[in-house]
């Protein structure tokens, strides 16, 4: 199986580091692609796009609707896509920004925009799903600003906020494989949290394996 991955470097995307750190340290191929690499149909060589927390408006104005649709194009093919915070606000059909513009529309959910950072509490509610493989039950991970998500039609839910909103959930486009996170599997570099050392490194593990499985 092809685990490469494509992390979005460009724009706005200042957590990018947190993610390559992470797969280095899972020992999975990375790949780094910009708002050009995209455009100009990189993602080919690439089995996942990872979307990594940053500033969301930013994401939309550098991409474009070009952008947007070579990432249609690669997930409806069988690409996967890893949407982590500001990644996550831009997998629906609306984007959670001042003037609410289009998003990429390739999950059927509704975010819920919120600020705040640190340590949160998730439960997971599907623990049999290859997603959360190896998680029981309630865990602490860290949370930037995330949404909170609403699952619409053919969305798995396989983690809650304690307040009750999803926290992870995944769904199919085309034939690829589509999974959001609001919170941060990869841990943070600025707030010293280690995701080895939580233990929510298999998250993100897990979820380029389950993503890589599309194409």
């Amino acid at each position: 199986m092809d685990r490469k991955a494509c992390i979005y470097a460009g724009s706005g995307a200042v957590l990018a580091k947190d993610v390559e750190v992470a797969l280095d340290k899972l020992a999975i191929p990375r790949l780094e692609v910009d708002e050009h690499d995209i455009r100009e149909g990189k993602l080919r060589n690439c089995s996942v796009l990872c979307v990594p927390g940053g500033y969301t408006e930013w994401y939309v104005e550098a991409l474009g609707q070009e952008g947007f649709e070579r990432i249609r194009e690669f997930v409806a093919g069988g690409g996967g896509y890893i949407g982590i915070c500001a990644g996550a606000y831009l997998a629906p059909r609306r984007v959670e920004v001042p003037g609410r513009p289009p998003g990429l529309g390739i999950i059927d959910i509704l975010n819920e925009r919120r600020s705040g950072r640190g340590l949160r509490t998730i439960t997971v509610i599907r623990p049999e799903h290859p997603l959360v493989e190896g998680y029981e039950e309630e865990m602490e991970i860290w949370y930037k600003n995330g949404p909170m998500i609403e699952p619409g039609q053919d969305v798995e839910m396989l983690a809650v906020y304690e307040e009750g909103p999803a926290a992870i959930v995944c769904s199919r486009y085309g034939q690829g494989r589509v999974i959001i996170f609001s919170p941060h599997p990869e841990g943070s570099l600025e707030g010293k949290v280690d995701p080895g050392k939580l233990g929510t490194l298999k998250l993100l593990e897990n979820a380029v394996v389950f993503a890589s499985k599309g194409r």
